[in-house]
């Protein structure tokens, strides 16, 4: 049966006492014959030998804690027995019983330990009562009770400090495990998101990352710092990207940067677009410094843009050869000199709106072509003549619908614009005023300069729309309900017509409720020319 520590404390300070005792009968054996053969001393010993013998038989972990000073006690005693008739030259062996009582017993303990003492010194004392013994006594009880005092004194200081190494131990315990905790969280959270993460450390090693990046990366999870399967292209089935210049080592060297591009083949004959951007991230000081690695993959997302080019130059294409015979048509009937004056507007009209929908198409197919867009032709111009051409090709689809328009434009609206892009907006605004608007209803369209900004502004007494619709109704292909019921569309005009007016440093905005009427608010600046990637 294993030993408890509490009894195997108690054995070895009582087997140390009894060995003393054993030395110092060999020592008086052989230096001082004549005390073995005293009553007292062989008394003594033999009881400290039994008590001794006595304390390894006792089951002390059964036993309550207070029964323990049975021994000290009966020690003290034994050692007074031991000591008398000796002037007090074995008293010092007192001290074992007064340091045991000190270090693990209370002040009351200790104090009752120390009157035993004194007790057996005065019954001692007064078998002599000679001045030498009684100072003897006192020197004796003030000794032993500086040491009573000074050893209660440090092991309160040591189980104090004990008692606040353990409330350490249990902070650090607990911290420990909030700690282990926040890790996993962190890891699960890393894990759970779909793009790859890597810390690295300012030296270039790598000191975590995700799972999505291990993955694209193939790296071996027993050593993140080993090379990975996966090799990086400039392009897809292009050359290799070379090492110096590939993203995990640019970010390695301290470089941060955005949006870096490459294509990577990975160990299952994969080939993904990635979009990689490196942060530096800061610590409490140099050492603890790190680079965040941020790897998108946006393979989806380039193939539908390669998708989207496609089809938008299929689209123009395919768009020019119809156009092209309408106005071809449009010019050969404007060339009759019989035509009613009526019938020429309309064919012109009509004409006018085919040359701006086949530039359109030539701009989108070239676009779709370079991969970007073209500079935007910039000039400063009176928005005026914008708005009148505007609302004169809108006059009869708005008397068709019954519908009046009221334009009030009585000061110069000049600024720098791309002429042929703001003429896309204003022409899809007074169209959805007019398509959007009852029987019998009005639009009104009003320009004027405010704040160094030319604002265009058509109200409408229209179907409007709902508070809830009205956040999303610029999102592309979002239609309203009563929208769809009221008329067909795309639901791409608006959003269109927004960056159009963004690329030109202005805004657009809506106000409207359901069944109160529309209105859409355009603000320019006059002096800002127009983004050179304006919207298409």
């Amino acid at each position: 049966m294993p030993v408890s520590s509490r009894t195997r404390s108690i054995w070895l300070t009582q087997l140390l006492l009894g060995a003393s005792i054993l030395i110092l009968a060999v020592l008086v054996f052989a230096i001082s014959p004549q005390l073995l053969a005293t009553w007292h001393f062989t008394v003594g010993s033999l009881v400290i030998v039994v008590i001794t013998l006595a304390s390894l038989a006792v089951p002390w972990a059964k036993l309550p804690r207070g029964a323990v000073l049975v021994l000290p006690f009966l020690d003290a005693l034994a050692i007074g027995v031991l000591a008398g008739t000796t002037e007090l030259r074995f008293g010092f062996l007192w001290v074992f019983p007064v340091v045991w009582v000190a270090i693990h017993f209370d002040v009351i303990a200790t104090s009752a330990m120390l009157g035993l003492i004194t007790m057996m010194m005065v019954v001692d004392l007064a078998s002599a009562p000679t001045s030498a013994n009684a100072l003897r006594t006192i020197i004796v009880t003030l000794s032993f009770s500086f040491v009573a005092i000074s050893v209660h004194q440090a092991m309160s200081q040591i189980r104090a400090y004990r008692r606040l190494q353990r409330r350490q131990a249990r902070r650090l315990k607990a911290t420990a495990i909030r700690q282990a905790e926040l890790e996993r969280q962190a890891n699960e959270l890393l894990n759970s998101v779909d793009m790859g993460v890597a810390r690295l450390s300012l030296a270039g090693r790598i000191l975590a990352v995700n799972d999505t990046y291990s993955r694209l990366y193939g790296l071996d999870a027993l050593d993140l710092n080993q090379p990975g399967k996966s090799v990086e292209y400039a392009t897809q089935r292009g050359m290799p990207v070379p090492i110096p210049d590939r993203p995990f080592a640019r970010a390695a060297r301290g470089e941060t940067f955005e949006d870096a591009r490459v294509w990577l083949f990975t160990p299952d004959g994969e080939w993904r677009a990635l979009s990689i951007s490196a942060r530096r991230l800061g610590g409490a000081d140099e050492e603890q410094s790190s680079t965040l690695l941020l790897v998108h993959d946006v393979t989806a997302i380039t193939h539908a843009q390669r998708e989207r080019e496609r089809l938008v130059a299929i689209a123009s294409h395919e768009l020019r050869n119809p156009l092209t015979i309408i106005i071809s048509t449009a010019e050969l009937a404007l060339e009759d000199d019989t035509l009613a004056p009526r019938m020429r507007a309309r064919l012109e009209a009509m004409l006018n709106a085919g040359d701006r929908m086949l530039e359109m198409t030539t701009t989108m197919l070239s676009s779709s072509r370079a991969g970007q867009a073209a500079p935007a032709p910039v000039d400063e111009i009176d928005l005026r003549g914008i708005l009148i051409d505007s609302v004169d090709s809108f006059r009869p689809s708005a008397r068709a619908h019954d519908v009046s328009i009221d334009i009030r434009a009585d000061t110069p609206l000049r600024a720098a614009v791309d002429a042929f892009r703001l003429r896309q907006v204003i022409d899809n605004v007074i169209s959805n005023a007019i398509k959007y608007t009852p029987r019998a209803g009005g639009v009104k369209i009003v320009g004027a300069v405010l704040d160094d900004a030319v604002a265009v502004t058509v109200t409408d007494t229209g179907i409007g729309i709902s508070q809830d619709d009205l956040p999303k109704i610029m999102t592309p292909y979002f239609r309203t309900a009563n929208a769809k019921e009221k008329s067909g569309g795309t639901g791409l005009g608006l959003g269109i017509s927004r960056d159009i007016v963004s690329a030109h440093g202005g805004t657009l905005t809506i106000e409207s409720e359901a069944g109160q009427g529309t209105t859409v608010t355009v603000r320019i600046p006059q002096h800002a020319g127009a983004d050179t990637d304006a919207a298409r």
